[in-house]
């Protein structure tokens, strides 16, 4: 009898068309914290507060505050096992796409090639005047000389990350249509409660959840992993018989 894990390294190489969807759980074993988890910073703090549009328009330098010592440290941060494994599904052909809920771009930098970063990345602002790019360093650099980041034309420096009450970009709509071409999805480290990323699950005919709380979807999917994305990802990369790096 397959374990569970021998069963999903059969799905993907039966699979067509299998993509990866993720969450901020597949980057805590790299030091950063999840969201929505028992020690999720949503538990502790009012993301509207802090990381909204309206506090970015009215209180800059609240917003700067609270957000950019938290974002050098992503920045700073290592992929871990997980996010290697991901890069090598892909590479292998396993897997098409990752489609990535987090910011930190663990996965470009883990090797991963064709990833959809639905809420945007941490490695450029934009000036909203003359729409001028800059390093995100740029704006640390600014705020640690006690200046709200801004452009050389004075308008002000934006992250390019979707912030609550911002609409969805147009990598997003990217993401769905990869999906609608897709047979399986994985879900690592998602809680699947945050539209409008949560609806793409329900997309595909076969679904894997691994994420250490239950999710909306874990009765329709094939296997359910309640544990680390570290974790389910030691374990089929045993099964599939692959070395990371």
């Amino acid at each position: 009898m397959l374990s569970d894990y021998e069963a999903v390294a059969k799905l993907l190489k039966n699979s067509g068309h299998a993509v990866v969807l993720t969450g901020a759980g597949i980057s805590t074993e790299s030091g950063i914290p999840d969201y929505r988890g028992p020690q999720g910073l949503w538990r502790k703090y009012d993301p509207i507060k802090y990381v909204s549009r309206s506090t970015f328009e009215t209180d800059p330098k609240t917003f700067w505050e609270f957000n950019l010592p938290m974002w050098m440290q992503y920045k700073a941060a290592k992929p871990n096992k997980a996010h290697f494994l991901v890069a090598e599904l892909e590479r292998l052909g396993f897997i098409k796409a990752v489609i990535t809920q987090n910011i930190d771009g663990l996965h470009k930098r883990a090797g991963s090639k064709n990833v959809y970063e639905v809420h945007g990345n941490l490695e450029t602002v934009t000036c909203l005047r003359c729409h001028k790019e800059y390093p995100l360093e740029e704006a640390w650099k600014q705020f640690n000389d006690c200046n709200i980041p801004q452009c050389s034309c004075g308008g002000l420096l934006r992250p390019n990350v979707v912030l609550f009450e911002d609409p969805m970009p147009d990598t997003f709509f990217q993401a769905v249509r990869e999906v609608e071409s897709s047979d399986l999805m994985i879900v690592m480290g998602s809680s699947l409660e945050v539209y409008p990323v949560a609806q793409l699950p329900a997309m595909v005919s076969k679904l894997v959840v691994v994420n250490l709380l239950p999710t909306p979807y874990d009765d329709r999917a094939e296997y359910v992993f309640h544990e680390s994305t570290g974790e389910f990802s030691e374990k089929l990369t045993s099964v599939l018989g692959i070395k990371l790096p």
